[in-house]
């Protein structure tokens, strides 16, 4: 990441609270979710960075009954700061998820 990426991705904090967000990343790791998790009527949608490694993939799976999972060749938030290569598909995705 390029020096301009970086402070863009740094200064898009400086509207939240610390303390809002330090809550919510410890929230994160303190929420246990039950396995097979399945709403009548919903359906859940990821978009998943392969780079990420597959540990993530297979939370989503174990979690979730039948998700719908679109996998990007991406690192983590990539598609946020990584150019029209990485968001446009990303985006794409997401119009697609809300059609649905």
């Amino acid at each position: 990441m390029d020096d301009e990426t970086a402070n863009q991705f740094i200064s898009c904090f400086e509207k939240f609270d610390p303390v809002s967000i330090r809550n919510e990343y410890y929230t994160d790791l303190r929420t246990h979710l039950q396995d097979d998790i399945h709403v009548e009527h919903t359906k859940v949608h990821f978009i998943y960075a392969a780079r990420m490694g597959g540990r993530y993939l297979k939370r989503y799976r174990k979690y979730f009954r039948d998700p719908e999972i679109r996998e990007f060749d991406m690192q983590h938030e990539q598609w946020l700061f990584g150019g029209e290569e990485f968001a446009v598909p990303v985006l794409k995705a997401i119009d697609e998820f809300m059609e649905i």
